[in-house]
């Protein structure tokens, strides 16, 4: 939503998954993670200095004053780098960076020219457990389970024995969005194509209605962008194979001068040794003479 506003990179979850998964390995070919804060960072702190190479002193200093000041824990409490913490960290950082951003002093003025019915996101529809379903961009598609979905559905069920609800009981019994379980319930083509056969026929009408939202606006689509997503991952393959040798070379070139290095380290230490060995005989030899 807030990328062209916010300056920010153009990737999709996979990338992002993959950066998070190998960040901190010798391989990974990817500065994905490190110019996304390096970017969230420029604007919470209103700061064009900071790059990928002094961006752990400003994230650290960030965090402390933030955590500071809403009395949580700092994940920067040892001296530690970012690509070496936990997984979860990682993300929890990422996230909290992200809320940093938007309490930014320039975001009024940043998001001003945005209509604010496109910042609204709103669920695709709902199955019989009163789960939404989510659709934020790329091909995956996902489940929020609410934890007191069952209640709710039994408490509607009592309810319809006393009367139909007012308006305001109706809208009041609405789950809180976002404060669920969720998952990714359609991954690949066929996934999508599972799960719009089987609201087709149900006998609920939330999800007959979510059916006709998938059949209408996103099978059509689907298979084409199933498409452009394997043709940027055979480009974005492409364009890290040359830094990824780049990488293995380097890491190649520092362990044959570590070894080189060893090598003469060993064969000094040996002349050492042998010259110590011979001044000793010679000192012997020398007190032998004396003595006789």
């Amino acid at each position: 939503l807030f990328r062209v506003a916010f300056n920010l990179l153009d990737f999709d979850i996979e990338e992002l998954e993959e950066a998070l998964l190998t960040d901190g390995t010798e391989d990974s070919g990817s500065s994905l993670l490190q110019e996304l804060i390096v970017r969230l960072l420029c604007g919470c702190l209103g700061n064009n200095g900071i790059s990928t190479f002094n961006y752990q002193m400003f994230l650290r200093r960030l965090f402390r004053q933030k955590c500071r000041e809403y009395g949580k824990e700092n994940p920067f409490n040892s001296d530690i780098d970012f690509q070496f913490l936990p997984l979860r960290t990682k993300v929890e950082i990422l996230h909290a960076l992200c809320d940093f951003r938007l309490d930014a002093e320039d975001v009024l003025d940043v998001l001003k020219n945005l209509d604010s019915d496109s910042l609204r996101v709103h669920p695709l529809g709902y199955d019989e457990n009163r789960s939404a379903y989510w659709y934020f961009y790329g091909t995956r598609l996902y489940r929020e389970d609410y934890p007191k979905a069952a209640k709710r559905k039994k408490k509607k069920a009592r309810e319809k024995k006393h009367g139909r609800k007012s308006r305001s009981e109706s809208e009041s019994s609405e789950p809180e969005m976002g404060c669920g379980e969720w998952q990714v319930v359609c991954y690949t083509e066929s996934d999508w194509e599972r799960l719009a056969i089987r609201m087709e026929d149900s006998q609920c009408k939330e999800e007959r209605a979510l059916h006709t939202v998938l059949a209408e606006d996103f099978l059509p689509e689907i298979p084409r962008l199933f498409e452009e997503k394997e043709r940027l991952q055979r480009k974005r393959l492409l364009e890290m194979q040359p830094r990824r040798q780049s990488s293995r070379l380097e890491k190649l070139k520092h362990q044959k001068e570590v070894e080189k290095q060893a090598q003469v380290k060993d064969e000094m230490s040996k002349k050492e040794e042998k010259d110590k060995k011979e001044k000793e005989r010679i000192e012997r030899d020398a007190r032998r003479a004396r003595e006789h």
